[in-house]
């Protein structure tokens, strides 16, 4: 792409802006612009990534937001809210405040922005802990950059089992291995401490520029913030103006250039964020948290940063012992009250995911009597054990992909998911994720498309937002060149196919 058409670009942008285009369109505007500004400083195409300067998020317009645990994918599925990812929008934020694209795992805390009820327009991935083990794992504790982290070894009243992924065991977790931590922060009376119980832990290839601590704010003077621990707590140092929203029970986020940590866990942060999950005023906020006997004080709840006001007739529904609690919030000038409490006694969906339920829908090409399956980022063993196949499928081999349903069972960290039920629907519905194998056979100078070899035959696909593109040595020429076996994720939306992601397959 020449300099001209990428000038003519940036002016489309800035006439979206000016006109008001829908953010929608301007997003996948953003997104091509992004492109092809990598492609151009890249030579060709090495190197290719997504990264956008997102308007709004977390907290602005739509239908309120949601906070919780990836549980499942139909569309997507947190604390057994499923919620249509069709059009959304799946993001992480650096060091910079940059938003860049990527794709929902299974075990993620993440923040949705809803542009209707159960209609998702932005998915933002909030880990909380990124960068070294500082102490191994003894009995389920191990720590990352000084910060006490929990692994749940089953599933509990309180949450799942902890989703490991490139770890096959928790062995792997030793001093200066370099890892990824989602969870809620909580506090442990065992530690005197906040300690994050990990949802899913993620091991990294390298070492990151930028470490990311994060935590419950015990102490603020001026730029400086004592988290998770009275007396020997970490300091967190802001090197900016630190936003006069964060004080005392705060939930914060902060990026530290790994070079930066002192002796003693003081860390000069370059970005420290307010990480609350507040809606604005009049928008309701649904979130997921683990509590216990006790929390609630003179009508209060202290949770991931939020003051909670939980009215007499509701602290009676509150649990009388540690359990996953599911709480619909509402804004009303400043003051957030909960309105509704959910718990595994009474919300069968939060009942099935305490006790390891996971479901993932999809349509896949059927191979009759599956030893496994891998499905939207899963590996489900156990397929063919008597009992576990409906009737609904076929018997034999279906080349033409169908739609199957999978209840699955969560087993101890890295252990894959064990399958409960199997249901298929031969004709999928409208905007099924599909799921395929194949290679990239080629793709557009401007990357709007790309064509995939299925089955033989040449499938072109729109880039939308929310599609992952790999990294070398997984770029796109390298994958035209070796032709690459690859998964391929889509959807059929007004007759066109969106790319959703692709990646190199995995054996099941």
């Amino acid at each position: 792409m020449s300099v001209s058409n990428l000038d003519a670009c940036l002016m489309h942008v800035v006439s979206c802006l000016k006109r008001g285009r829908s953010r929608q369109a301007l997003v996948s505007r953003l997104g091509v612009f992004s492109l092809a500004l990598s492609l151009l400083s890249c030579g060709g195409g090495a190197g290719v990534s997504l990264s956008l300067n997102a308007p709004g998020g977390v907290g602005s317009g739509g239908s309120g937001l949601i906070e919780g645990l990836i549980a499942g994918f139909g569309s997507v599925i947190v604390d057994g809210v499923e919620v249509d990812d069709s059009s959304a929008i799946s993001q992480t934020d650096d060091e910079t405040g940059q938003f860049t694209l990527t794709q929902t795992q299974l075990g993620q805390r993440v923040k949705i922005t809803q542009s209707q009820a159960g209609v998702a327009s932005i998915i933002t991935i909030v880990p909380l802990l990124r960068g070294p083990v500082t102490a191994s794992v003894q009995s389920n504790y191990f720590q990352v950059l000084g910060q006490w982290v929990q692994v749940l070894p089953q599933n509990t009243a309180t949450g799942n089992a902890t989703v490991l992924s490139g770890l096959t065991n928790l062995n792997v977790l030793q001093n200066n291995v370099a890892v990824q931590v989602y969870g809620v922060w909580v506090f442990d009376s065992t530690k005197n401490a906040h300690v994050l119980q990990a949802s899913r832990i993620e091991l990294l290839s390298a070492a990151p520029a930028y470490n990311l601590v994060s935590g419950i704010v015990m102490g603020r003077n001026n730029n400086d913030l004592l988290i998770n621990q009275s007396g020997a707590a970490t300091a967190v140092h802001a090197l900016n103006a630190l936003p006069t929203s964060i004080s005392n029970g705060s939930l914060i986020r902060a990026w530290v250039q790994a070079s930066q940590v002192s002796s003693g866990n003081v860390f000069a942060a370059q970005r420290v964020l307010d990480a609350t999950s507040t809606p604005s005023n009049g928008q309701t906020l649904l979130i997921s948290v683990p509590t216990s006997a006790g929390n609630v004080q003179n009508g209060q709840l202290q949770t991931q940063g939020l003051n909670l006001q939980i009215p007499p007739n509701l602290v009676s529904q509150m649990p009388s012992s540690s359990a996953l609690v599911q709480l619909n919030v509402l804004n009303t000038n400043g003051v957030l009250t909960v309105t509704q409490v959910n718990t595994s006694s009474n919300n069968t969906a939060l009942q099935a995911q305490v006790a390891g339920q996971v479901e993932l829908k999809g349509a896949i090409p059927w191979v009759a009597n599956p030893v496994s399956i891998n499905l939207r980022g899963s590996l489900v063993v156990g397929t063919n054990v008597p009992g576990v196949i409906n009737k609904s499928c076929p018997a034999q081999n279906v080349p033409n992909p169908i739609q199957v349903d999978i209840i699955a069972k969560m087993g101890p960290p890295g252990m894959p998911l064990v399958a409960q039920s199997i249901n298929c629907t031969l004709t999928p519905p409208n905007q099924s994720v599909i799921q395929q194998s194949g290679y990239l056979l080629s793709y557009a100078a401007n990357l709007s498309t790309l064509t995939f070899s299925i089955a033989g035959n040449p499938v072109t696909m729109s880039l939308i937002p929310g599609t992952v593109l790999p990294p070398p040595p997984n770029d796109l020429p390298n994958l035209v060149k070796s032709k690459t076996p690859l998964t391929i994720e889509y959807q059929v939306i007004n007759s066109v196919n969106q790319i959703r992601d692709f990646q190199p397959a995995t054996p099941n």
